[in-house]
């Protein structure tokens, strides 16, 4: 079985302490010393005082060098998808130091899992490589890339993915498709990425408030991130279905005079996703609804096309599956309109003084 172990763990405990005023202007509340100890502090040191947007305050120790997070993977005869799973859980974890070791030498099959590893978590990267541990390494600061960019990243790699599986469905050179595989990988990436950072938001104020989102909107960018991410999954299969096509033009599966509809809304379903994602800017929350509106009213005109498809003497697999893919593809973007609105009202939230509210 795996080990895997943490630098360090801690219970949390709520002390209740008293306010104190002292000099007859300056409030003043005590550190608890098993605190102090613990962030080897001492007197005269400083610590960060940060008012969260719920009202509270956070204290932390002011430190030059922050701390870094440590996992260890004790590998022994496990498979290659039980490593793999236990590096992308270190990896969201927002592990900086990966350290995978073994009581012998590590095998090969455990190597090329780490090496796949590599590709797909962005920013992490071999320190040490010896024969029975090897130590791996986030190279990138977690607030070097905004959140935003990687959801703008997803989005373009989507809709590209789309546009040149119609271009080659219209006669284009199917090498337009030719890094499918890889344009999907960095969709996978990103939305790694995106919960890495997350995680790390909620672990540390600082990363916090480097990415410039809340405990809340942090999630809620998690969610975002996972929609396109199937949306990315939709698209791939939506391109091998054409790719399909081409290699087999005898058996005439796709024909564009019967995927109107589909084809219809795919453009719909791309002028929609355009608008929600500029929004994220711009935060019109109108332009959002009239998107998402739009979405479901595609949905209700591919769900019955798929009917009549299906009650057709001509019914076959693949055009219904053209329709499927179009209508996984509003219905994901959908989950992200309704995500996206869920911050902006979020941000729209204000504390008042329930005595002082119109609620009589």
């Amino acid at each position: 079985m795996f080990g895997i172990e943490t630098s360090s763990s801690s219970s949390s405990k709520i002390e209740h302490r008293k306010i104190q005023l002292t000099g007859g202007s300056t409030y003043i509340v005590s550190l608890p010393k098993k605190w102090v100890k613990q962030n080897n502090l001492q007197a005269s040191d400083i610590v960060a005082v940060e008012h969260l947007t719920n009202g509270n305050i956070q204290i932390s120790p002011f430190q030059s060098k922050p701390k870094k997070n440590m996992i260890n993977i004790a590998i022994n005869d496990q498979t290659e998808s039980e490593l793999y799973v236990c590096l992308i859980g270190a990896y969201l974890a927002g592990a900086d130091v990966i350290c995978v070791d073994s009581k012998s030498a590590i095998s090969t099959k455990h190597r090329r899992t780490i090496r796949k590893f590599l590709r797909e978590a962005r920013g992490m990267d071999l320190s040490g490589d010896h024969e029975s541990k090897m130590y791996i390494v986030s190279m990138m600061k977690q607030n070097e890339l905004p959140l935003k960019f990687s959801l703008n990243r997803m989005y373009l790699l989507v809709t590209q993915i789309v546009e040149d599986a119609i271009s080659v469905m219209n006669g284009e050179d199917s090498d337009l498709l030719s890094d499918l595989e890889e344009r999907e990988r960095q969709i996978d990436a990103r939305r790694l990425l995106v919960a890495r950072q997350v995680a790390m938001s909620l672990q540390s104020s600082s990363v916090e408030r480097a990415l410039g989102v809340d405990h809340f909107q942090g999630m809620e960018h998690v969610s975002m991130a996972r929609a396109l991410e199937r949306m990315g999954d939709h698209a791939h299969s939506f391109a091998n279905l054409i790719l399909h096509q081409r290699e087999h033009p005898g058996q005439n599966l796709l024909r564009k005079e019967t995927l109107q509809i589909p084809i219809q809304h795919l453009l719909t379903w791309k002028n929609a996703l355009k608008k929600i994602i500029h929004n994220t800017n711009s935060k019109d929350i109108t332009n959002i609804i009239e998107a998402k509106q739009e979405l479901h009213e595609a949905i209700k005109d591919l769900e019955g096309f798929e009917e009549t498809l299906m009650l057709s003497n001509k019914y076959n697999i693949s055009s219904f599956r053209f329709s499927e893919k179009t209508r996984r593809l509003c219905a994901y973007s959908i989950d992200l309109a309704e995500t996206l609105i869920n911050i902006l009202m979020a941000g729209r939230l204000s504390l008042f003084d329930q005595e002082e509210a119109l609620f009589v």
